[in-house]
């Protein structure tokens, strides 16, 4: 077991990084008006520690898929433990220490490979951009392997990506936006789940000295469910990397609509 514990400190180091400033996370004001009940922890953060948790130092699959399922919130300022689960192969779940039910659990199983399908639009990053991104995440995880960097990175372009949501599954469905963060104004964006497919030799240990020159990044086609109308849209979005001809694929699931008063999801 594991204890875990989250403070602003830990909510300002992600979003500094990834560019994630969902109200949910610092404007206690804003949530309690959409009927939330306080500040919570970003999901991507703390599953930084959960994937770092079960990861193993290599592995003999081609592939490794990492599945993500977050259920409810981690509070600010409240204590967690981090506990693996012996009935699965990898795995591990987060709880506050006086319940039994997960706020979230993920799991590393074998793949065989990795789906290659067409990216909708392509972004690259350079090495002066990867050489800042890769100063603001090691506060944040100083002993990450590869994967756990560069599904970070994904993550990070998802919420930055303008071409994102001008993909037609998604400009038919939600309000003019530039990028995916500025969503998060006008509506609460919760996430519910993640799948993260790379290649086992990206379990190696990321360091500075393994920044390449550039970086290129593929967005994938979103898939949308329901309608604001009804109350929810459900969106997955998708992002694709090739690091040292080993690739890496990230997907992530939103709902954006209005908050569950109780705690059935986790903020984005």
């Amino acid at each position: 077991m594991t204890p875990l514990h989250y403070g602003q400190q830990d909510a300002r180091r992600w979003a500094a990084f990834s560019g994630d400033y969902n109200p949910v996370h610092f404007d206690e004001a804003w949530v309690k008006a959409q009927g939330g009940s306080g500040l919570s922890v970003h999901g991507m953060r703390a599953l930084l520690d959960v994937k770092r948790f079960i990861s193993p130092p290599v592995d003999d699959a081609p592939f490794l898929k990492c599945t993500v399922r977050l259920r409810r919130p981690l509070w600010r300022d409240t204590a967690y433990r981090l506990t693996r689960d012996a009935t699965k192969r990898v795995a591990a779940s987060v709880r506050e220490f006086s319940a039994e039910e997960a706020c979230l659990s993920c799991q590393l199983t074998p793949e065989k490979h990795l789906p290659l399908v067409d990216g909708e639009s392509q972004r690259v990053l350079d090495s002066s951009a990867l050489a800042t991104l890769h100063q603001a995440f090691m506060p944040l995880l100083p002993d990450a392997q590869q994967w756990h960097f560069l599904d970070a990175l994904l993550f990070r372009h998802l919420l930055q990506d303008t071409a994102l949501l001008r993909q037609q599954a998604i400009a038919s469905m939600l309000p003019t936006c530039r990028t995916l963060d500025a969503l998060f104004t006008l509506f609460p964006v919760v996430q519910t789940h993640q799948e993260v497919i790379f290649d086992s030799h990206l379990l190696a240990s990321w360091r500075a000295e393994s920044l390449p020159e550039h970086l290129e990044i593929d967005t994938l086609p979103a898939l949308v469910v329901g309608d604001l109308a009804s109350g929810a849209v459900v969106v997955r979005i998708a992002a694709r990397t090739c690091y040292q001809h080993h690739y890496i694929s990230n997907a992530v699931t939103l709902k954006v609509g209005a908050l569950t008063k109780g705690k059935s999801n986790e903020p984005a």
